[in-house]
Parts: C-alpha cells; structure tokens; sequence
C-alpha cells in the first residue's frame, strides 16, 4: 500500500486568475489587482537595445497601471523564463504569461499591447 505524506505547497508568486466569460459563458467580475496585466522585462546587462525597452516601459507605467519587472537572462530566474519562452535574443517582453516582443517594441505598438488588457489611470 502506498502512502502518501503532506507536503508544503509553494504559492505562485502571481495570483491565480479565475476562468471567465471565455470559458463558461458568464462574465465574472475580476478584481483591479487581478485584471492587471504583468510585465516581465528579459534583458542583460550587455544588450544594448536594453535601456531603450527599460524606458519604454517606465514610461508606460506613469500612463497605465500594470506591475512590471525586470529580470537579468544571466540569472537563474531568467535564464528559467528564457527557456520557458524560448527566448533567443534580449530585450523580450512577456505580457502575463505570454512572449508578446523580442527587441524594443515601438510605443504604439506597445499601448495596444497594454490596451488589449487593461484600462488607462486617470
């Protein structure tokens, strides 16, 4: 007979979003914490269209409210995304989950990106 001990279950570092109108039909109000949109910033610290996609995202965030970070492809965590995502080259923009730039997006290109997910502060 097998058994099965407890173990301790990491929480995610983002919270999980719950199925909605997609999935049952019904549209579920989300939390503002929840529906905003998650920007992680690949880079390194040799690249050197790295700074410009740094500012363009800082930019935004004075604009538009979403939690962004930015973590360095030589470190653990992100050579972790890099392979997740299969990104080959840096700066790459991942919107909540998903490899939406590699290399500095235009500012145009970049607010519908942000527009598709969220809405503007006021």
């Amino acid at each position: 007979m097998l058994r099965f001990l407890p173990r301790e279950v990491k929480q995610p570092d983002s919270p999980v979003v719950a199925c909605s109108s997609v999935c049952t039909g019904v549209k579920i109000p989300q939390p503002l914490e929840e529906s905003m949109p998650n920007i992680l910033l690949l880079v390194s610290p040799s690249c050197g269209a790295c700074p410009s996609a740094k500012s363009l995202w800082k930019q935004l965030r004075v604009k538009y409210s979403f939690s962004y970070r930015e973590v360095d492809i030589t470190t653990e965590d992100g050579r972790s995304l890099a392979e997740r995502h299969s990104v080959r080259a840096v700066p790459a923009t991942i919107i909540d989950g998903r490899l939406t730039f590699v290399g500095v997006p235009s500012r145009e290109s970049a607010e519908k990106a942000l527009l598709l997910k969220m809405k503007p502060r006021e």
